[in-house]
C-alpha cells in the first residue's frame, strides 16, 4: 500500500516504521522536525490519578481510567497496544531500560518526582528509592539545572525518604561562551562539531570525582552527548553511579530518540519531506484518494491508499482556533470532542482556556478501534487513521500519558491496516 504519514513526532515515525515494517510504501510530510526535541525523552503511559496520588501500575490502571472517562483515546487504543509501543520503541531504539510494567519515580529539573513508565538507560541511576543519597551536579555554565534548589526538593520530597546535596562545577565546553545550552554541551562531550571530546569528558569526570562522597548517586542534566558513548565513558571513568536528569528544551534525551528514529527511516527508505504540509485533499466520498502537499511553493497531488494523521493537536497548530472563536480541525476539518473543565475560570496568556463550557486543550478527535476518526458513531473516511496527541478525551500533561497514547494508537493504526493489506 502507498501511505503518507502526516507529522513526524513519536506517533509519527512510529507509525511510519512499525508500517515499513509491514512492507509498506510509506512517505512522511511534515511542516517540523516533531515533538520529540521538546519531550523530557522518558516514557509516560499513566502516571497520576486524578487525586494526586502516583500510579504503580500504569498497564492495569487503564482499564480504571476508561471505565471513569470512556472519551479517552486509551477505550479505543486498548492497554495490550499501548505496552506492544512501548515495547517496540524499546527494542527498536536500544535506549531504554526495562519495560517491567510498573511505574519508576524520576526526578525533574526543579526536583520534584514523577511517576513514568520508561527512562533511558542513562536516568536508571537517577530513579528516586528509598534511602539513597544524591548528589546534585549543577553547571556554572548551564542555567537550567539550579541544583541547590533541586537538592532540596528531593531531600523533602513525600514519595520516598532520600538525602541530596548539591555543589556546582564549572565546565566550559566551547570557549569563550559563559552560558551554553545542553546541546552545546552534548556535542563537546560527543566531540563533534569540532569540539574536543575526549579533552571534556576527561574535565567533567575530574570535577566530578573532587566532589563526590561514597555511597552517593551524582545527578546531572540530561546533557551528557546524543551517542550513548559519552555517558558510558564518565560512568566508566568514575566508577560511581552517574545518572542524568531531563531538563528543559532543547533536549538532549528527546533528540536522542528522534535521532534514533530518523536514522532507521533513513535506512528503510522512509521519505520524511520537512517544510511541506497538507493543503487539501481529493476523496471519492468514503476514502481519500490523494492530497494535495505544498511544498518550496509548489502544490502536488500524490495518490494515496491510505493516511495517517499524526499532525499533533492544538499545541502544533494542526487543530487550530480562529479569530471569532472556532476551534477546528486545519486539513480534513473533522469532528472535534470536548472535555468538561477542571476550572471554569482557568485563563491562559492568550485567554480563557474554556470556551462555551469546554476545556479547548482537552479537545481532538474521536476514533474506534482502527483509530478511524468519528462523527456520530460512524468512521469519516475509510481509509484516514488518527493517531497521537491529535486524538481528544484525553489530558496527557497532567496524567502523564502522551507517550502512551503516542505508541499505542501508533499500534492500533498499523494493526488496522495489516488487516486490510
Amino acid at each position: 500500500m502507498r501511505i503518507v504519514v502526516i507529522g513526524a513526532g513519536l506517533a509519527g515515525l512510529s507509525t511510519a516504521l512499525m508500517l515499513r515494517e509491514d512492507g509498506h510504501s510509506v512517505d512522511i510530510v511534515t511542516r517540523g522536525v516533531g515533538g520529540l526535541l521538546l519531550s523530557t525523552g522518558t516514557l509516560d503511559v499513566y502516571g497520576w490519578h486524578n487525586d494526586g496520588h502516583p500510579i504503580e501500575q500504569p498497564y492495569e490502571a487503564i482499564d480504571e481510567l476508561v471505565s471513569e472517562q470512556p472519551e479517552h483515546p486509551y477505550a479505543a487504543i486498548g492497554a495490550d497496544a499501548v505496552r506492544a509501543g512501548v515495547d517496540w520503541l524499546r527494542e527498536t531504539t536500544g535506549l531504554f531500560a526495562e519495560n517491567s510494567g510498573t511505574n519508576v519515580l524520576m526526578p525533574t529539573a526543579i526536583g520534584a518526582v514523577r511517576p513514568t513508565a520508561l527512562v533511558q538507560n542513562t536516568m536508571t541511576p537517577a530513579l528516586v528509592e528509598d534511602g539513597k543519597k544524591y548528589l546534585v551536579v549543577g553547571i556554572k555554565q548551564f542555567r537550567d539545572f539550579p541544583a541547590q534548589f533541586i537538592a532540596d526538593n528531593l531531600a523533602r520530597t513525600p514519595l520516598a525518604k532520600v538525602e541530596a546535596r548539591s555543589v556546582t562545577i564549572d565546565l566550559q565546553p566551547r570557549k569563550p561562551e559563559v552560558d551554553s545550552t545542553s546541546t552545546t554541551f552534548a556535542r563537546a562531550l560527543d566531540g563533534t562539531a569540532g569540539l574536543d571530546g575526549p579533552a571534556t569528558r576527561d574535565a567533567l569526570a575530574h570535577e566530578l570525582r573532587s566532589v563526590v562522597r561514597e555511597g552517593e548517586t551524582i545527578l546531572l542534566p540530561a546533557l551528557l552527548g546524543f551517542s550513548p558513548d559519552a555517558y558510558s565513558d564518565i560512568a566508566a571513568e568514575l566508577g560511581v553511579a552517574v545518572g542524568e536528569v531531563p531538563v528543559p528544551p532543547p533536549s538532549v534525551s528527546g533528540r536522542r530518540i528522534n535521532d534514533a528514529l530518523v536514522g532507521l527511516a533513513r535506512k528503510m527508505r522512509v521519505d520524511i519531506a520537512l517544510n511541506a504540509q497538507v493543503v487539501g485533499f481529493d476523496t471519492d466520498g468514503s476514502r481519500i484518494t490523494a492530497l494535495k502537499v505544498q511544498r518550496a511553493g509548489r502544490v502536488s497531488t500524490d495518490k494515496v491508499d491510505a493516511v495517517v494523521y499524526a499532525g499533533g493537536g492544538l499545541e502544533s497548530g494542526t487543530i487550530e482556533r480562529d479569530s471569532y472563536g472556532t476551534i477546528r480541525e486545519r486539513v480534513f476539518d473533522l469532528p472535534l470532542i470536548f472535555m468538561d473543565p477542571e476550572d471554569a475560570q482557568a485563563k491562559t496568556v492568550t485567554g480563557d482556556v474554556v470556551v462555551d463550557g469546554k476545556d479547548i486543550f482537552g479537545c481532538g478527535v474521536k476514533v474506534n478501534a482502527e483509530m478511524l476518526p468519528l462523527a456520530d458513531g460512524t468512521p469519516v473516511y475509510d481509509n484516514l487513521y488518527c493517531v497521537g496527541s491529535l486524538l481528544g478525551g484525553a489530558r496527557p500533561w497532567s496524567e502523564k500519558s502522551g507517550e502512551g497514547i503516542a505508541l499505542g494508537s501508533a499500534v492500533a493504526a498499523t494493526r488496522a491496516l495489516r488487516k486490510k493489506d
